[in-house]
């Protein structure tokens, strides 16, 4: 259940103020890069990785939440094994 506590403060954490803002640079940032004329190789690949960033730290929450969800079904399910005798 320890796992669960490290997701959850995960999930809280990384929706803070704080890594909003930091997301909301990182966009505007890209804005910027993307609306050059001639971007420089270096500046092509912070645009690609920066998307690349964005994307997987979409699918790592939407699996942080999928396993905190199971968790939960599965600790709902012992306690009712146990409530039940099973």
């Amino acid at each position: 259940m320890t796992d669960v506590k490290f997701v959850n403060n995960f999930l809280n954490e990384i929706s803070t103020e704080n890594v909003k803002s930091a997301f909301d640079s990182l966009n505007s940032l890209i804005k910027e890069l993307e609306e050059k004329n001639d971007p420089e190789p270096v500046e092509m690949e912070i645009v690609n990785l920066s998307y690349q960033l964005q994307e997987n730290l979409n699918l790592l929450q939407s699996a942080l939440r999928k396993y905190k969800n199971e968790q939960n079904v599965l600790t709902g399910n012992i306690l009712e094994s146990l409530y039940n005798n099973d």
